[in-house]
């Protein structure tokens, strides 16, 4: 899938897991196309309700919290959502 079939699934979706942040990251942070996609990005929810829920299924439920647990299994997510400005950041929770 190219750069621009990943954008418009996550743009009819509007939301978007942290997993797919991190595939979308390590596929494509190298294309020509991938700056231009942030903006698109910015309009996009990131759903950390999934985060936390796979989270507190995990054997790290007891050590870790969300932002740690995102930095273990997820650090090019964490690359990604630190592109978007922080007053365009969307989170569902």
């Amino acid at each position: 899938m190219d750069i621009n079939k990943s954008l418009l699934n996550f743009v009819t979706n509007g939301v978007v897991t942290c997993k797919q942040l991190d595939d979308f990251y390590d596929a494509y942070h190298e294309d020509k196309e991938f700056q231009g996609s942030i903006d698109l990005l910015s309009s996009i929810a990131i759903d950390m309700r999934q985060l936390k829920e796979e989270l507190y299924a995990s054997e790290d439920a007891k050590i870790l919290g969300a932002k740690e647990y995102m930095q273990k299994y997820y650090p090019s997510a964490i690359l990604l959502i630190e592109l978007i400005p922080k007053d365009k950041r969307k989170f569902i929770h």
